[in-house]
């Protein structure tokens, strides 16, 4: 997807917003530029109000971050890019989307779990302060 500067940077807000900065802004256009990888976007108003990012290798598809700006949550958006993702990945050949989650992160863990992902294993201290959830969910055809 090719995205505007401007379209760019309110990406990367939502990011800095919901993942207090874990991606630089170079990483991030790294990534969104990558040939591998599935970008969808959540408009609200004009405004970029979420996004989900993910890659596929052959038939692997991998969900790196999925975030919906404060003001725009509890509208099912996130379920939302998350479906259109699944549909992207599908269409590029996966069979299966991989993730991880911080074992506290209740409310991704319930929009996963309700998505039809399956929790397969645990990184103890993956994050220094929390143990990483790895989910799978193997799409239906």
């Amino acid at each position: 997807m090719t995205l505007t500067d401007e379209e760019f940077r309110q990406l990367f807000e939502v990011e800095q917003v919901c993942f207090n900065g874990s991606w630089t802004r170079e990483s991030l256009l790294s990534e969104v530029n990558n040939s591998l990888s599935v970008l969808v976007k959540a408009e609200r108003d004009g405004k970029t109000a979420g996004f989900a990012l993910g890659r596929v290798v052959v038939d692997e598809g991998e969900l790196y971050q999925i975030g919906v700006l404060p003001e725009f949550r509890r509208q099912g958006i996130a379920q939302q890019l998350l479906a259109e993702l699944h549909t992207q990945m599908r269409e590029r050949g996966a069979v299966c989307c991989f993730l991880e989650v911080r074992c506290r992160n209740s409310g991704a863990i319930a929009l996963y779990e309700k998505s039809g992902y399956m929790r397969i294993s645990v990184r103890k201290g993956y994050y220094g302060d929390d143990d990483a959830l790895i989910y799978q969910n193997k799409f239906s055809y």
